[in-house]
């Protein structure tokens, strides 16, 4: 009788199904990712170098293809289009972000989507370390607003006595969109910002070379 048909084991198949482990539980053991494979633990090391390689993995899954920013000809679109990228692509596996956020990206094709962003940050204008505290600002933001779209659906267990937040919640409505709303005005607020650093940067080098 023939052997049951396995896929043939990848770098790509190992990281993805740790993805799926990760989505269901939160979390994935290298024993627990064998099982799933129906390999041994030995075996996936011919493929990765160690937990670190799958996470790393994991994150290039997740990110997936990058937002095209590099040829924008307005630095604060590809802000934008880079920003809404990222928010989707993690809020879409909530559950792997604690892990990734636990190590260093080394993985090559999402350090070429950061360096992208730079390359075009660089370009109009910003100094290095604007530009270094700039993709900190759309990380944390990013990140924070995709885990808030896991969030549950009433985040404040207000009570039936009266206070300013239940008097807005009320008022504002179940038709305010309150996750996208909140991502939105803050993406919007960081560009200004942005755009208000530049601005002055420009002006003091004008000033200095007078």
């Amino acid at each position: 009788m023939p052997r049951p048909h396995q896929p043939i084991l990848s770098r790509e198949l190992i990281c993805r199904t740790a993805l799926d482990l990760m989505d269901r539980t939160g979390r994935f053991t290298l024993p627990e990712l064998a099982h799933r494979l129906g390999v041994s633990v030995s075996s996936i090391y011919h493929h990765v170098s160690g937990r670190a390689d799958i996470v790393e993995g994991v994150r290039g899954l997740v990110m997936g293809p990058p937002a095209s920013v590099a040829d924008s000809a307005d630095w604060a679109d590809a802000v934008v289009r880079w920003a809404r990228t990222y928010r989707g692509a993690f809020a879409a596996h909530p559950a792997a972000i604690p892990a990734l956020l636990k190590q260093t990206v080394s993985e090559p094709a999402i350090l070429a989507q950061y360096d992208a962003l730079a390359e075009v940050l660089e370009k109009a204008g910003f100094a290095p370390d604007a530009i270094v505290v700039a993709i900190t600002m759309l990380d944390n933001l990013c990140i924070g607003a995709a885990l808030d779209l896991a969030a549950p659906s009433v985040v404040w267990a207000v009570d039936d006595r009266d206070s300013a937040l239940r008097r807005a919640l009320t008022q504002a409505g179940p038709k305010l969109n309150r996750q996208d709303r909140a991502f939105e005005d803050q993406l919007a607020l960081i560009v200004r910002g942005l755009a208000h650093q530049l601005a002055e940067d420009a002006s003091a080098g004008t000033a200095g070379a007078g």
